[in-house]
């Protein structure tokens, strides 16, 4: 597998067994709300052939639409992709089942057919992963550490946080801005520098 840092998804495996998880376990779930895990645990012991059919659609049904939104990020289409990619990966495993295994046959292939409440429980989890790699979502989450500048009590805020703030220390009102991924706390009444205009 490739390095995990690349095309912006780091620890891709722990991802990969999760997505995998959910298609199990969400895929076998044909009658929902009838849950159980039964035959998501069952499945796994009938053919070979088909767990590594199974494992190799359903982490290509991730692969390929998280590689895609890298290049178009495009979230919406990708998770559609992602929906198409497994609900052709279960026909292809269901197939190798119903081939391969005692307790099925090719009359019970159609059985495939309820599988998409796992192709969309799949595009759901795939867009969740794609939206959590927009540098808006990233940079919301990553702090910055400043100082009152009244007390300099120390505080972390959003790394693109512009705006009002209260010290609990000194309870004063101070203004936090950001730029270039730095942040600083100011005086209310402080006069900013004028953005520098480039000239053209």
């Amino acid at each position: 597998m490739e390095n995990d840092t690349q095309h912006g998804y780091p620890n891709l495996a722990p991802k990969v067994f999760l997505f995998i998880l959910i298609a199990n376990v969400i895929g076998t779930n044909v009658f929902i709300p009838y849950f159980t895990l039964e035959f998501a645990f069952q499945i796994w012991t009938w053919s070979l052939y088909a767990d590594i059919v199974f494992i190799i659609t359903m982490t290509l049904s991730l692969i390929i639409p998280l590689k895609l939104h890298a290049k178009n990020g495009s979230i919406f289409t990708n998770g559609l992709i992602c929906g198409g990619l497994v609900y052709f990966g279960y026909m292809i495993s269901w197939f190798f089942v119903c081939n391969t295994s005692d307790e099925f046959s090719m009359d019970d292939y159609t059985i495939v057919y309820h599988g998409y409440w796992g192709a969309l429980a799949c595009m759901i989890t795939s867009m969740i992963m794609m939206a959590k790699t927009d540098p808006n979502y990233i940079d919301s989450k990553q702090k910055n550490h400043i100082e009152c500048p009244y007390c300099n009590k120390s505080f972390r805020v959003p790394k693109n946080y512009t705006g009002n703030a209260n010290c609990t220390e000194c309870n004063s009102e101070f203004r936090v801005v950001s730029a270039h991924g730095e942040s600083v706390a100011v005086f209310l009444d402080a006069k900013l520098p004028e953005p520098v205009k480039h000239s053209e």
